[in-house]
């Protein structure tokens, strides 16, 4: 793992050892006379030096956004390699630490205070690190059981210990610094709170499930071989993939509302995506749709073969995709009055005549709040929001009332937009207690770094 993580990196491994081995003799040096077991304490700076070289190290892609991950998960790290490593790395900085000061509680201070301060530098400073509070879990764990292994062997092993003054001043002085860095952190890091920063195997239910909608999709065509969990942020929910040999299925857990599917196309050679029995060989001549229409007629033909409840009582839309991957997107959509309900079925067919791409979000239609706030009123609370942008927008294209799940429920949203010549504004302004969520400004610079 070690060799992977620094091949290439040669030289830095050379800097780091001479850096380490001039700590660790510059520490004897200075205590050589003054102090029992000067080599201990040699190899006690030796092993800090290392520590900080390990965890410093540029990865030449500084300049970023001042981020920290904060894993709700406390365990997480010890279930996982890197994890592991990551205790290992500070065991002898706690059992050395002791030895030669003999005082266990300075030491358990200062094996906190070391990956705190390790983590906060990668949070704040340039050098491309990443902020994870797991590491400073998995690495004050690590100090503080090498602490533990110290305590034991100084019972054994008699000597002088640091100064009592000594230890209290060095304690006091452990809790500001790691006050301050908390404070640092808070003040000028995007603290981002997940469930975990490892994905978690998917589960048999898991697997089972998505494994079953793939086949129903697309009648056995194609078999998973491998699976991922993807949690999203604080929320209890995750997306569980599939992979299987030229694409991809998506499954939303745990309610299993929305499942994609792309499957890879190529537009020089014969592509992987699905052909739908019968239909695709008699769109044309060439066997591929021609238009609109042919297109329409292949995805319905998909759909009465493998999802007719995609279809029912639904409006269809058929657009020309220009994104790179030529074909068609077949859309169907289900209203109540004017409001666009959850329910989604979009078929994506490719210049040969087959399904590359799908979507589904099987949702039975729920009871809708009513609709009490006008478009003019949505507009009105949306220009407020965005006070200090009104004189830039140029256009207002025609919002859309949507069926949204928020907070447990079913509202209805105005779903606005608006475009600046910089960029755009988007929000979604509650259709029936007026309310606004979902605030985005977007730059064009920002799609232009994106892309």
């Amino acid at each position: 793992m070690l060799s992977a993580i620094f091949r290439g990196h040669e030289l830095f491994i050379a800097l780091a050892v001479i850096l380490s081995l001039a700590a660790g003799a510059g520490t004897y040096a200075v205590v050589r006379g003054k102090r029992e077991l000067p080599l201990v304490w040699g190899l006690w700076g030796a092993c800090t030096a290392a520590t900080l070289a390990l965890t410093m190290w540029s990865t030449g892609d500084g300049g970023g956004s001042a981020i920290c991950t904060v894993n709700r998960d406390i365990l997480e790290p010890f279930r996982h390699t890197q994890g592991q490593w990551n205790f290992c790395l500070l065991v002898p900085f706690g059992l050395l630490g002791v030895v030669a000061t003999r005082r266990p509680g300075l030491v358990a201070g200062l094996s906190l205070l070391l990956p705190a301060a390790i983590e906060t530098t990668q949070a704040l400073a340039p050098i491309g690190r990443a902020c994870d509070t797991s590491d400073f879990v998995a690495n004050g764990a690590g100090g503080l059981a090498g602490t533990a292994l110290g305590a034991l062997v100084i019972v054994f092993r008699r000597g002088t210990p640091l100064s009592r003054e000594t230890a209290r001043k060095g304690l006091i002085a452990t809790g500001i610094a790691m006050a301050l860095m908390g404070a640092a952190l808070y003040a000028f890091a995007d603290l981002f709170v997940m469930n975990h920063t490892v994905a978690p195997p998917a589960t048999p239910e898991q697997k089972a499930a998505i494994e079953q909608r793939l086949r129903d999709a697309f009648g056995g065509a194609y078999r998973a071989t491998d699976y991922s969990v993807t949690t999203t942020g604080s929320e209890d929910a995750a997306t569980v993939t599939a992979y299987f040999g030229n694409g991809m299925a998506e499954l939303s857990w745990p309610d299993q509302w929305d499942f994609t599917v792309q499957v890879m196309s190529a537009t020089d050679e014969p592509s992987g995506a699905f052909s739908v029995p019968g239909a695709a060989a008699g769109a044309a001549a060439a066997k591929r749709p021609v238009g609109d229409k042919d297109a329409v007629l292949i995805a319905r033909a998909y759909a009465d073969q493998f999802a007719p409840w995609g279809t029912r009582n639904a409006k269809v839309q058929v657009a020309r995709t220009d994104d790179g991957l030529p074909g068609w997107l077949v859309s169907w959509r289900r209203y109540e009055g004017d409001v666009v309900l959850p329910h989604r079925f979009d078929v994506r067919i490719d210049e040969e005549g087959r399904v590359s791409e799908l979507t589904e979000r099987k949702v039975a239609d729920p009871e809708l709040p009513p609709v009490r706030v006008t478009e003019a009123e949505a507009w009105k609370t949306f220009e407020k929001s965005f006070h200090d942008r009104t004189d830039s927008i140029k256009e207002k294209p025609k919002p859309t009332l949507s069926a949204q799940f928020r907070d447990g429920e079913w509202r209805v949203d105005w779903l606005l937009v608006a475009t600046t010549a910089t960029g755009s504004l988007e929000a979604a302004v509650d259709a029936t207690d007026g309310s606004i969520h979902d605030i985005v400004e977007t730059s064009v610079t920002e799609h232009a770094d994106e892309s």
